[in-house]
């Protein structure tokens, strides 16, 4: 089935994805929106708006056309390119620009691609690119080489909370070494974050199940993992707020918000153990580069 590949005049992105499709003998129409494309686009868009992230600033390319098959964002192009739909849960369409691609969950895929995605990161690497990864403690063994292979720029993880709620909050059998392991892993790379956001957990007891926020003293076992692992109190560690409104899950849109005053309860019970935390604002975080 013919490819069409939708590409902005000066978007280096889209160059990339038409040196990977040109390099590997991939055959596709290119339509470019500033030379005469702009009309096919806007009919391709208006048939398949849903399949189509469009942000304020805009739609970022390349677009990737394969029969009902599109994809969006250089890197979530490239996976698809390489490895069909067996590389989804790897990649999505980021929001980093200036050199910079993100959108990569480590996490997210099964190890058993670890080979595969490396692939398509090597070449953005080679490309120039930065390269942002996100985890949640599984798949260390993906984490680790990508640290081997010197491929992440910057690696965020999520500790979800203290080790013994994991496969309550991820819903699937969790070892704790790997997550263990993870959190070790993560201050190695050249950047990295921790955070934690602060929501419900379905708790045991008998009846109907209970639903409540992680607690403080939840919050001060979670930044002891991580200082216990690293055997450092000095870690950049964000609180992030639930926000119920944004929740998929009816029952949790329910819920009523955390509190400002609440949130620094949570600040100073993960102060306890990781001296640097603080409740995240804005979009601009603070990372820690490793001393050498």
């Amino acid at each position: 089935m013919s490819k069409t590949l939708f590409t902005a005049t000066g978007c280096t992105r889209c160059k990339i994805a038409k040196q990977f499709m040109d390099e590997r003998g991939i055959p596709y129409q290119e339509v470019n929106i500033k030379a005469g494309g702009m009309s096919a686009f806007r009919k391709f868009y208006s048939t398949n708006r849903s399949s189509i992230i469009r942000r304020e600033d805009g739609i970022e390319f390349p677009v990737l056309a394969n029969g009902k098959t599109i994809r969006q964002g250089v890197g979530v192009v490239l996976a698809y390119l390489v490895g069909g739909t067996r590389l989804d849960g790897f990649f999505s369409l980021g929001e980093l620009s200036q050199g910079w691609v993100d959108g990569l969950h480590v996490s997210g895929g099964s190890p058993s691609e670890a080979d595969t995605f490396i692939e398509v990161l090597d070449y953005l690497k080679k490309k120039g690119l930065r390269l942002q990864f996100d985890t949640n403690g599984k798949n260390a063994s993906v984490l680790e080489k990508l640290l081997t292979r010197a491929l992440g720029d910057r690696v965020i993880m999520e500790v979800l909370g203290p080790l013994n709620l994991y496969e309550r909050m991820l819903g699937e059998a969790v070892d704790p070494r790997e997550i263990e392991k993870s959190i070790a892993l993560v201050t190695k790379f050249p950047e990295y974050q921790f955070y934690t956001t602060i929501r419900p957990v379905q708790r045991p007891g008998t009846g109907e199940p209970k639903v409540s926020y992680l607690t403080p003293e939840e919050i001060t076992e979670t930044a002891a993992l991580i200082e216990k692992v690293t055997g450092d109190k000095k870690h950049p560690y964000f609180l992030r707020p639930f926000d119920p409104e944004k929740s998929g899950d009816e029952a949790l849109r329910k819920m009523e918000k955390i509190s400002p005053s609440v949130m620094f309860k949570y600040r100073s019970a993960a102060r306890k153990h990781l001296v640097l935390a603080e409740l995240e604002k804005g979009v601009t975080p603070i990372y820690r580069i490793p001393s050498a």
